[in-house]
């Protein structure tokens, strides 16, 4: 028995060519998509993310929250949670942007290609993959660890070395 689904291409906005293209059942919120988009970009999950409704121009649009950060109006808000597929591709929303980390501002371009027929049961499926996915914190936390670790170790081993004040005796401290 097959059930409806849709192709969908997520873009990573960055310099090189990074995305996924795979299927997903109508039947599944944002929140499983914010899932598999923080286990196959690698991203922290710990993280604040929001996906937005967006237009043919990726303008950011309403948005879909991962939790309730605004206490003030909650009848308005959507959840990643409380969102279906069906319903977003039934209103018309074709495109989507997805933000995580909103200090490093990880994006990531979301578009549905198509609907298609799935297995019934099949919730996710990789269609394609292109590049690897490293994040701001990542590229930063490699080139601290190659570049600075050593240096890092060299300045403890030496810093007795280099103390200029080393020739002057200890001040007394019952003396203030």
């Amino acid at each position: 028995m097959n059930s409806k689904g849709l192709n969908i291409r997520v873009v990573a906005d960055t310099q090189e060519d990074i995305f996924i293209d795979f299927s997903i059942s109508k039947k599944c919120n944002f929140s499983d998509i914010h899932h598999f988009l923080i286990s196959k970009f690698n991203l922290n999950k710990l993280e604040l993310s929001s996906f937005y409704y967006s237009n043919d121009s990726w303008d950011k649009g309403e948005e879909i929250t991962l939790m309730n950060m605004n206490f003030e109006d909650e009848n308005n808000i959507k959840f990643m949670d409380m969102v279906f597929l069906k319903d977003a591709y039934k209103e018309g929303h074709l495109k989507f942007l997805y933000v995580n980390d909103f200090l490093n501002m990880n994006i990531f371009y979301l578009e549905i290609l198509k609907e298609i027929e799935i297995e019934d049961g099949e919730k996710i499926n990789i269609l394609h993959q292109l590049g690897k996915y490293e994040t701001n914190n990542q590229i930063l936390d490699e080139e601290i660890v190659l570049d600075d670790k050593k240096d890092e170790i060299d300045d403890i081993l030496n810093e007795y070395n280099e103390d200029d004040f080393n020739k002057f005796e200890e001040l007394d401290e019952d003396l203030y």
